[in-house]
Formats: C-alpha cells, structure tokens, sequence
C-alpha cells in the first residue's frame, strides 16, 4: 500500500523550524569565531578521483563525460580530509570548511548518507590547540543556542567546565572495560 502521508506536513515543519534557526546561528558564530582566530574557510570540491582514504568507508560514484565523450570515474567525497591536506601542502596553515559530505551504505538511526561536516586544521600547532578549539565550539553552541547544556537521545554534556582529560587507556578501561594495557 502507498505511503497516504502527505510530503509535507505543516506541523513537523514548525516543530523543527527552531532547531534550523538555533543550527544557522552556531554556524555564523563557528565561522566569525574562526576568522577571529585566523583561519581561512575553504571550500574543497566533493567531486575527487577517490572517495576517502578510509576503507570502511564507500563512497558514491559517478561518471564524469568531457566534450568527446569519453568518460571517467569520480566520486564524491566522504570529507573533505584529501583535498585539505592538499592545501596545508600548499602553504595553508589554518583552515576550515563546512562540507556536504556522502557515505553509501551508512543510512539508519545514526547515520546519513549525506551530511554536513565541519573540519578544521592547525599546522604546526599541538593537539591541546585543537582540544581548546573543541571546547570553544561547543560552548560557542550553547551560547547561541541559549541552552544549558548538549543533549543527544539520553546523553546530557556540559562543557562549560574544564574537561576531564585521559589516557587513551584509562579511557577505554573506564568507558568500555576493556583492557588496552
């Protein structure tokens, strides 16, 4: 039997509407926050000769015709990691970009085939650099967003404390019980 929903439903659109205003506004502030900062935002073609350099990821492939006819592979993209590593070879050293990302065979609960994924790089700089920009961001959200903390499903985080930071092991033994030692 056909779906009798219609495509559109006033009443959903309206319940979302705050959350798209709430998500335009943080990335205003992400990319004011950004400048400030001294970044530059990119933005890399989705369009590469390969997907991703990840193997459990697959990419959507498509042909590419030029003027003769002839055709050849590309894909679109899964990040933007290759192309931005392209450019801090370059000379870029800060950089950012909002990318329309695609993964086949990720659609479910948890997953979008198509979604938008902020990256950023630092050359030159140490990790706790970019763990600080992580704090910024989310707290940068929460801000926008006038909200006391991030919520997801059942998952409630503050950010507005110190993070607690810890070894790749003690985190794993405490979070996951397995033992990495």
């Amino acid at each position: 039997m056909p779906d009798s929903r219609p495509w559109w439903n006033r009443d959903s659109h309206a319940d979302r509407r705050p959350f798209l205003e709430g998500r335009g506004r943080i990335r205003d502030a992400s990319r004011s926050w950004f400048r400030a900062q001294g970044f530059t935002e990119v933005e890399c073609g989705a369009l590469q000769v390969s997907p991703g350099n990840e193997a459990h990821l697959h990419g959507f492939r498509t042909d590419w015709v030029g003027e003769n006819g002839n055709r050849r592979p590309l894909y679109l993209h899964t990040s933007p990691e290759f192309a931005s590593k392209k450019l801090l070879a370059a000379g870029e050293t800060k950089i950012f970009d909002y990318a329309r990302v695609y993964r086949n065979g990720e659609a479910g609960p948890l997953h979008s085939s198509e979604f938008t994924m902020l990256e950023w790089y630092r050359s030159g700089e140490p990790y706790t650099a970019v763990m600080a920009d992580c704090i910024s961001l989310c707290r940068l959200a929460l801000k926008e967003t006038g909200r006391e903390s991030l919520e997801w499903r059942s998952q409630t985080c503050d950010p507005n404390p110190e993070p607690e930071r810890l070894p790749v092991a003690e985190a794993f033994q405490r979070h996951a019980e397995i033992d990495l030692e």
